[in-house]
């Protein structure tokens, strides 16, 4: 994953272009929720099916990452998803869990 180059904040413009492999993710800070723009590289096939996803996530003080996603027209409170990944490689590594939560979301939309 990648930080928007600007390190400013969610709201602020500047990150840039994501490249075609990139998807955005809202990454919320501790201690107070600060949000920051993440990339995450998941292929391009993942792009394409997240297009109408919001993607966020937070680590957790146990150290596991929670990732939340949910389509842009649903509401937050009763259709995101979460799930939690361990944060470093193997099969629960949070690109991994990015990729079976988008899959996920598709087939409860299907």
């Amino acid at each position: 994953m990648r930080t928007a180059k600007d390190g400013k904040p969610f709201d602020v413009d500047g990150m840039g272009e994501l490249g075609e492999h990139e998807v955005e993710i809202i990454q919320f800070l501790r201690p107070n929720g600060k949000r920051r723009r993440m990339a995450a590289s998941v292929g391009k096939e993942y792009v394409e099916k997240a297009k109408d996803m919001i993607i966020s996530a937070e680590e957790l003080t146990t150290g596991e990452i929670a990732i939340y996603v949910r389509f842009k027209d649903e509401p937050k409170e009763e259709k995101e998803s979460m799930e939690l990944a361990e944060n470093g490689p193997g099969d629960n590594d949070p690109t991994k869990v990015v990729q079976r939560m988008i899959d996920k979301k598709l087939e409860e939309k299907t």
